[in-house]
């Protein structure tokens, strides 16, 4: 009998907008009625607390998480993760580390914490749902490197899922997060370097959920002072400069969408607070 599974993914900007984060998942409904948040840039501080430690906490034991690392700095982390409720069982996971780029250029380089090339990975948990089970995978591809890479980068991961999959043929596979797919949203030419990286997927049956979202990120929208282009960054904001584009991305296979996915959004608002990121959502027949 058809079922149907909420879903929703967040780059979370490494919570710097914690408070913002906690009250979005506590009153909209995207995130109340969600199974699995699929999260990226999750952070654990100095203090050890980690984002979605926070949030299963202060959200008084609606949710459990689970969480892996992806970048380490001097004092502190970010990874993916996920948040789900207990319509869902963890019943395995993966962890798929990303090939890395060998150096950076001088545009990556004013956008990277620490000037050396990030690791990246992504984080693949495996949920029973009522006799299915449903493998989300909360990826982070590379900034730099651009899109050559990031083709490199996402097909090296469904190589790797593909190859532990077995022949379950009950199984839904989702595969979401941040494509770091970078360049304005209405630009032809950044909309076809998307597709490229899109491809890799489509070409192994999945079907792009997301496609009706015209863009998932702006880029003055919310300034982290670790970002080392900070101090940049806030020009551009107090200027009311808008630099929208189309990095985050929600596919499946397996499963098909009740409807296209949507940006979790506020009245009055076209970009919700809190991260430089918005959340997308879908609710898929599985």
């Amino acid at each position: 009998m058809p079922q149907t599974l909420r879903l929703v993914t967040y780059n979370l900007q490494r919570a710097i907008h914690y408070d913002r984060i906690r009250e979005h998942f506590a009153t909209l409904s995207a995130f109340r009625q969600a199974d699995i948040v699929a999260v990226q840039e999750a952070q654990v501080p100095e203090d050890g607390t980690n984002t979605l430690a926070r949030l299963a906490a202060d959200l008084e034991g609606e949710y459990r998480w689970t969480y892996r690392t992806v970048m380490s700095y001097p004092g502190k982390e970010y990874g993916n993760g996920f948040l789900f409720r207990p319509s869902v069982t963890p019943v395995a996971d993966q962890v798929v580390s990303l090939p890395r780029v060998d150096r950076l250029g001088w545009v990556a380089r004013l956008k990277t914490e620490g000037g050396v090339p990030d690791t990246k990975s992504a984080f693949v948990q495996v949920f029973a749902m009522r006799g299915r089970r449903v493998r989300v995978v909360s990826l982070h591809l590379d900034f730099a490197g651009g899109t050559d890479h990031r083709v490199r980068q996402l097909t090296h991961l469904l190589r790797a899922i593909d190859r532990t999959a077995g022949t379950d043929d009950a199984a839904v596979d989702v595969l979401c997060g941040d494509f770091n797919t970078s360049g304005y949203h209405r630009s032809k030419a950044a909309r076809a370097q998307t597709q490229r990286v899109l491809d890799v997927a489509l070409a192994r049956g999945f079907t792009d959920c997301s496609a009706g979202v015209p863009w998932t990120s702006d880029l003055f929208s919310s300034i982290d002072d670790a970002d080392p282009a900070h101090r940049l960054l806030a020009v551009g904001r107090a200027l009311g400069l808008r630099y929208r584009q189309k990095l985050d991305h929600l596919l499946v296979r397996g499963a098909r969408p009740m409807a296209s996915a949507t940006v979790v959004a506020v009245c009055g608002r076209t970009h919700l607070p809190g991260s430089d990121h918005v959340p997308v959502a879908v609710e898929l027949i599985v």
